[in-house]
């Protein structure tokens, strides 16, 4: 299964919020750990960061109402790709994802959820 098809199982499981947590939490710290760097690039890199935790913030607030938006499922991974390359932090998302799924997949989770909102 590749990683978009295990994302996209995780966000119509049980476990979304739990796997949106995790990934919003590590992309926070990879945050904080590239501003401990001077440069340009350390900077457009922790923007994008920035970037792809509001949209992971906006997708958890939209789990809990869906009138909030958020992105279609199979969008937001795409949405999360966009945004890490326009700050050359797809490193930084790979590293979340395979540690938000690793969470869930420790938690024992992944049940499919009853309805989408």
């Amino acid at each position: 299964m590749s990683v978009r098809d295990q994302v996209l199982a995780t966000l119509n499981s049980g476990s979304r919020e739990m796997f949106l947590v995790a990934l919003g939490h590590r992309l926070g710290i990879s945050a904080r750990v590239v501003l401990t760097g001077d440069g340009e690039r350390e900077l457009r890199e922790a923007q994008a960061c920035n970037e792809m935790m509001i949209a992971i913030w906006s997708q958890l607030w939209a789990t809990k109402d869906p009138r909030e938006g958020g992105y279609p499922d199979p969008d937001f991974l795409s949405a999360l790709l966009r945004k890490a390359d326009a700050g050359d932090a797809r490193s930084h998302l790979r590293n979340a994802i395979e540690s938000a799924l690793r969470a869930v997949r420790d938690a024992g989770g992944n049940e499919p959820r009853s309805g989408r909102p």
